[in-house]
């Protein structure tokens, strides 16, 4: 590849990653607020002890900055060590940016813009399945960030006592993602998509 194409690749890929991120930064909470059902859903299954409500606030400073607010219900009590514990009907909340969660999405799409394809068929397979794949990594990340969030908070209080509750296992599949794993698994999906499209077509 000449230094000439190389230019021109990168600037391809500085415009995809422009482009959707104004998408996002737009359209984010509309496409958020679809998903909210399977977020839900995943969330029950993860922490069935409690009832997840889901929400996108506007930030005070500026019309284009949206926050995703968890509000978890306790159903059951939840032991944090021998002495500590919290009682059904409390509230824990949570919140995580709406542009964070959605860092998958541009960066796979970014990837999938700017691969060279032989004609508008490719093209058209590669972001199809580049949106669904994007989907699935978001559902993957997104709950672990808003429930791991939860239980960092209280979990001083759990090492405090003794026979403190384990963490559970999505706070180190949180940590995971937020060290990294997000853009991993970003790039991983890119090139799986890459692959099928060369399989179908």
């Amino acid at each position: 590849m000449s230094r000439r194409e190389l230019l021109f690749l990168t600037l391809k890929g500085l415009l995809a990653w422009l482009a959707l991120s104004g998408l996002v930064l737009f359209f984010g909470e509309g496409l958020i607020t679809g998903l909210f059902p399977l977020l839900k859903a995943i969330m029950i299954s993860m922490a069935p002890d409690l009832s997840p409500g889901l929400n996108v606030v506007k930030s005070a400073q500026s019309q284009l900055d949206y926050s995703i607010e968890l509000s978890a219900w306790v159903l059951r009590p939840i032991y944090l060590n021998s002495s500590h514990f919290i009682p059904p009907s409390n509230v824990l909340t949570s919140s995580a940016h709406l542009l964070h969660g959605f860092v998958p999405l541009v960066i796979e799409g970014s990837m999938l813009l700017i691969w060279p394809v032989q004609g508008w068929r490719q093209r058209l397979l590669l972001i199809g399945l580049g949106l669904l794949t994007a989907v699935l990594v978001v559902m993957a990340t997104l709950p672990a960030l808003l429930l791991g969030k939860l239980e960092i908070s209280f979990q001083d209080i759990a090492e405090s006592g003794s026979n403190p509750r384990a963490a559970p296992w999505f706070v180190d599949w949180m940590v995971f993602c937020e060290m990294g794993g997000r853009w991993l698994l970003a790039i991983a999906t890119a090139w799986l998509c890459i692959a099928l499209q060369r399989a179908i077509l």
